[in-house]
């Protein structure tokens, strides 16, 4: 029995490590019992809003504000600022977790989509609402 214990001794750290590093959002996570996961900003928009998101027409302007939904702790906010800088036309990201709010800076030849800027927020987990130009 001495054995498993040492095995389990020497690798447990490294496991809670794993875990720590990997883990995901504590705003998207199921709740344990009795315990309430926090789901950051949640924005009041009309379905028209929403369904401006989807358009296929590029953003005009310098910059857009993304209203997002689930933004809630610093992991939310690297992966979201991780999958806008790839959208070609993105030249800068900044996250206020705090209002759930992003502020997307474009580039002047190429403007991106509200969809391509919506499939972004979506894969970094998250629900684009509403872009205020």
């Amino acid at each position: 029995m001495t054995g498993n214990t040492d095995r389990f001794m020497k690798f447990a750290p490294m496991a809670l490590t794993g875990a720590l590093l990997l883990g995901g959002c504590q705003g998207s996570g199921t709740p344990g019992a009795g315990e309430k996961v926090p789901e950051g900003v949640v924005h009041q928009v009309t379905p028209e809003d929403t369904a401006a998101t989807h358009t296929q027409t590029p953003v005009t302007g310098d910059e857009v504000v993304l209203l997002v939904n689930g933004l809630g702790c610093p992991q939310c906010s690297t992966n979201i600022n991780k999958t806008l800088e790839r959208v070609p036309g993105v030249t800068s990201v900044h996250v206020d977790i705090g209002s759930g709010k992003v502020t997307v800076g474009l580039g002047s030849k190429r403007k991106p989509t509200p969809h391509q800027l919506s499939e972004a927020v979506v894969d970094a987990g998250l629900t684009l609402v509403k872009i205020e130009r």
